[in-house]
């Protein structure tokens, strides 16, 4: 339990996940401050597309193709 809540103070403490989107591997940025993906905005609707198909964070670069609209077919991610 310290050892989360340190990594909850702390993100940079906290070991890279694969980001369910393309794998690749990053750190959460989730603190008691917020995280860089609050500042994205993404429409409600593809919100609730992310939480029906992913359980977990997706990486700063697949988030922000999503906000960019670098895909056509948001498929391609969702």
């Amino acid at each position: 339990m310290l050892r989360e809540l340190t990594e909850f103070i702390l993100p940079s403490l906290r070991a890279p996940r694969e980001c369910e989107a393309c794998g690749q591997p990053f750190v959460c940025g989730a603190s008691l401050t917020g995280c860089w993906c609050f500042g994205l905005k993404l429409s409600a609707e593809t919100r609730q597309q992310l939480r029906v198909r992913y359980r977990n964070c997706l990486c700063r670069d697949c988030l922000t193709r999503l906000v960019d609209g670098e895909h056509s077919d948001a498929g391609d991610i969702l």
